[in-house]
């Protein structure tokens, strides 16, 4: 027998289509990541997260005319398991600040910490419990 090897689920919010096809690349490219899927809004966002259930959230702050700090409110109280990577251009203390608050576990600058995403997300996988399944080796 065979350990299953630990994966993470992401999911990502953002508006923007060059972000979200550049953070799929990335994950999916990512070793023990699963790709869960991407919305655009935050309507979207509810329903998907709701039926998919990811470990982890990659979310912006502005999204057009919403707020990425009122859907953080939302997984904190609905969905306390999930880490919320916040991911914003919008990176000055205050921002940082107010997303620590509301729950988010990381907080990167789109612009210049991109790279960082699959380091957090192998970071997190190390420290998730071990598991306790085999799968048969045939």
């Amino acid at each position: 027998m065979v350990p299953i090897e630990q994966t993470l689920t992401v999911f990502s919010v953002d508006d923007s289509e060059i972000v979200y096809k550049s953070i799929k690349t990335l994950l999916l490219e990512t070793k023990n990541i699963l790709w869960a899927g991407h919305a655009l809004s935050l309507h979207d966002a509810c329903l998907q997260i709701d039926k998919k259930n990811p470990n982890v959230v990659i979310l912006d702050i502005q999204l057009r005319e919403e707020s990425g700090f009122e859907f953080l409110k939302y997984l904190s109280k609905n969905h306390p398991a999930i880490v919320v990577i916040m991911f914003s251009n919008l990176s000055s203390m205050p921002y940082r600040e107010k997303a620590m608050e509301l729950g988010a576990k990381y907080f990167l600058d789109k612009s210049t910490e991109f790279e960082k995403i699959p380091e957090i997300l192998t970071e997190l996988i190390n420290n998730m419990p071990p598991v306790h399944r085999f799968r048969l080796s045939i």
